[in-house]
């Protein structure tokens, strides 16, 4: 990637291989940009992303990442948007379960959602259960075409549409800092330097400054995630995704007789590969056991923890933009997504896409070019799909 091979910059590297990066990748590449991603790990979605839930719904409290989260779950559901014409989301539906003095603002949503994503959404109160899962006590917004999908098997995708676009992907790359070189970003890794016209950090819970030279104006700390695979759900149909907001719990089938379960694990600057955390896993199958009373005679299989990123707010009521500055020219870190980065990276990715690209100043891009030739899709050891280049 040095000498002769950098004299030239590409329009845009992506740090960070996770969902939203290859989300930003491919729709940059399918804009006309030359891109190049670059990531540490040689097996797709290593960090946080692997370890998600995969939860999609269109519904959050926060109305910015609602409308995020709408369009996005309307890219899941299309089938044309996707390698193969398949679309990756299992529809078994989204249960979002809040305090009963919420209601209104539930139902004050369901509009917007139908709208934003066009899908189907309706309140349910007064019952005891529904799809699958029981409400304990509470009133729920159920988004029936909503559900989950597998967050690997997502950025594979991403990556497959970046790399039939022309993009290349180099992996098991270390990116150990970015510096200013007049019109362009030097980025210097652990087998050489690319040059850039722009660079897009999405390095999740690493956070830029993990990156030498990169400070950010928003700045982004790690916090602990864990969940469990628990096995003995009983025989029928796939009970809903579930989200209660009263105590941060979360829920969704797991393949055949099987649930991913999880609850907010508050270890602030947490490793991503630290332990898993034994009293934090037998706290969560407790607390899920009012929403899944068969789980008291189920049992758990695996418990895996990762972290993820939370952006370090400036002030209480400030959004928070999708791209920070860096303090280094045409370099932009993406904001950290608290857990929630599968539920609104098609949408995110197209806008980060369209924002980088927008501020090219250094002459066009490839548009009406022809993509260069894929990069062969191959399987590493592990027996994970995996893409690559040559330089």
């Amino acid at each position: 990637m040095s000498g002769h091979a950098a004299a030239a910059a590409v329009d845009l590297v992506v740090v960070g291989a996770g969902i939203v990066g290859a989300a930003v990748a491919a729709h940059a590449a399918e804009r006309g940009a030359d891109v190049v991603v670059l990531d540490r790990s040689t097996v797709v979605a290593a960090g946080a992303t692997g370890r998600s839930g995969g939860m999609v719904r269109a519904y959050d409290p926060d109305p910015a990442t609602a409308e995020l989260a709408a369009a996005s779950l309307a890219a899941y559901r299309d089938p044309a948007r996707w390698p193969g014409g398949t679309s990756p989301l299992r529809s078994v539906g989204a249960v979002t379960v809040v305090d009963p003095a919420h209601e209104g603002a539930l139902r004050a949503a369901v509009p917007q959602l139908r709208e934003r994503s066009g899908a189907a959404a309706h309140v349910v109160s007064g019952r005891d259960e529904v799809a699958g899962l029981r409400l304990a006590g509470g009133v729920a917004l159920v988004e029936p075409d909503a559900g989950w999908v597998d967050p690997v098997e997502v950025t594979t995708l991403w990556l497959r549409r970046a790399v039939a676009a022309g993009a290349r992907v180099r992996r098991g790359v270390r990116v150990v800092g970015v510096e200013d070189v007049g019109d362009r970003a030097r980025v210097r890794t652990d087998g050489g330097h690319v040059l850039a016209r722009d660079v897009v950090l999405a390095v999740g819970p690493w956070g830029p400054r993990s990156v030498e030279g990169v400070r950010t104006a928003a700045p982004v700390r790690a916090r602990s995630i864990q969940v469990s695979v628990v096995d003995g759900r009983p025989p029928g149909p796939d009970h809903a995704t579930l989200l209660d907001l009263r105590t941060g719990v979360y829920a969704r089938p797991y393949g055949p007789g099987r649930t991913l379960i999880g609850m907010p694990h508050v270890v602030w600057d947490s490793a991503v590969d630290a332990p898993p955390d034994p009293d934090h896993a037998r706290a969560t199958f407790a607390a899920l056991t009012a929403h899944l009373p068969w789980l008291p005679t189920a049992h758990v299989t695996t418990t895996v923890r990762s972290a993820d990123a939370y952006v370090v707010a400036t002030a209480a009521d400030a959004p928070v933009a999708l791209l920070s500055a860096t303090g280094v020219p045409r370099v932009h870190a993406v904001r950290g997504w608290d857990g929630g980065g599968v539920k609104v990276a098609p949408e995110a990715g197209r806008r980060i896409a369209d924002a980088v690209l927008a501020g090219h100043g250094a002459g066009p891009l490839r548009r009406g070019a022809a993509p260069a030739a894929a990069a062969p899709v191959t399987t590493s050891t592990q027996g994970e799909p995996w893409l690559t280049f040559t330089t």
